[in-house]
């Protein structure tokens, strides 16, 4: 049985809170490390104290969204990609995916990111890929002398 990696043993991120201690222009945490072929489930919290844009453009390229959930009651959005996170006056978001490309992705909302206001996250590639190699001729059992 094949277990789908956006489904099955996701591994919860700390969330990112967007406006932390009163301030405005600060995000904790602020790094990330991800393993290629997992499956993650991320929240992500904005204060009321902003209005908060988040992009991550190159990291939303690199992995697969199963989908989004928002909202009370939850709301399951579906799609391939997205060009921002917007929070108009605080609330929360999930995001469920898996990542799949090896890199290094910087995030952070638009307009302070110039400020400082910069994350990242690195995405490892896996520990060891399950791969056997292709075997042909006499080493996969046939001979061609005798076809």
């Amino acid at each position: 049985m094949i277990l789908d990696p956006a489904v099955h043993g996701l591994t919860r991120l700390e969330p990112l809170q967007l406006g932390v201690d009163g301030d405005s222009s600060k995000m904790t945490p602020t790094e990330y490390t991800l393993k290629s072929g997992q499956g993650y489930r991320w929240k992500i919290k904005a204060s009321d104290l902003n209005e908060y844009a988040l992009v991550m453009p190159e990291f939303v390229r690199n992995i697969w969204i199963r989908k989004i959930e928002v909202g009370e009651p939850e709301v399951e959005i579906k799609a391939v990609t997205f060009d921002e996170l917007e929070f108009e006056d605080g609330g929360e978001v999930e995001l469920f995916f898996v990542a799949v490309r090896p890199g290094t992705y910087n995030f952070g909302p638009r307009g302070l990111m110039e400020r400082g206001m910069v994350g990242t996250i690195t995405v490892e590639g896996p520990d060891k890929l399950d791969i056997a190699p292709i075997r042909r001729g006499k080493a996969a059992g046939y001979d061609d002398d005798n076809e």
